[in-house]
């Protein structure tokens, strides 16, 4: 029940931050979703979060997105020559393969991206 009141409180007092500053409507979505703990639609150029379903195209990760009929929409775009990851399998072009480290970009753990990629952090 504590943390119940805790997580409306955070919300009422983002909400209320948000209505009298001039924020975007995606920073809004941000910070709302960051105070709850939510996955938001976001892109890096790494994988960010783990265990969540992304899609990896021209070398960046998108989060937040959503994935039908072979094509990934996200932020009013349509992608469709990337590589969407979810539930352990990689969809590409309409087909559904099983995902395998190091591969199109896929990394279950940050650990893993790190060994791959510790050349080009040197």
């Amino acid at each position: 029940m504590m943390k119940l009141k805790h997580i409306t409180m955070v919300i009422l007092l983002g909400s209320s931050t948000i209505y009298f500053t001039a924020c975007t409507h995606r920073e809004a979505a941000f910070i709302t979703g960051a105070a709850v703990g939510v996955v938001v639609a976001s892109s890096y150029a790494y994988p960010h979060y783990y265990g969540h379903p992304y899609y990896y195209y021209d070398g960046r990760y998108y989060y937040g997105g959503r994935y039908r009929g072979g094509y990934y929409y996200y932020d009013g775009m349509r992608y469709g020559h990337g590589h969407y990851y979810h539930s352990g399998y990689r969809y590409y072009n309409g087909s559904k393969y099983r995902a395998e480290v190091g591969r199109h970009g896929h990394y279950e753990s940050r650990r893993q991206y790190d060994r791959r990629h510790r050349h080009r952090h040197r």
